[in-house]
């Protein structure tokens, strides 16, 4: 996925539009956020590539895991 490319959600088969990316980003959950609180950032989160999404339906912005399962390049 690069940056101009529309890719479709293979489940609700919403379509999007890749404004950003790929890019490496830290990936946190919540307890990761817990850790860095308690000075153990450096082993918080997961890196990994990322885009950033526009949804074609309601102009939301997101961002995602570049290899996410579900999406599929449509072109």
């Amino acid at each position: 996925m690069h940056q101009g490319k529309l890719i479709r959600h293979k489940v609700s088969g919403r379509t999007a539009t890749v404004v950003r990316g790929p890019y490496t980003y830290r990936f946190m959950e919540a307890q990761d956020y817990e850790m860095e609180a308690h000075g153990m950032g450096e082993y918080a989160g997961v890196y990994g590539s990322a885009v950033d999404i526009v949804w074609m339906d309601s102009g939301i912005k997101q961002r995602i895991k570049q290899h996410q399962y579900g999406f599929e390049v449509i072109s």
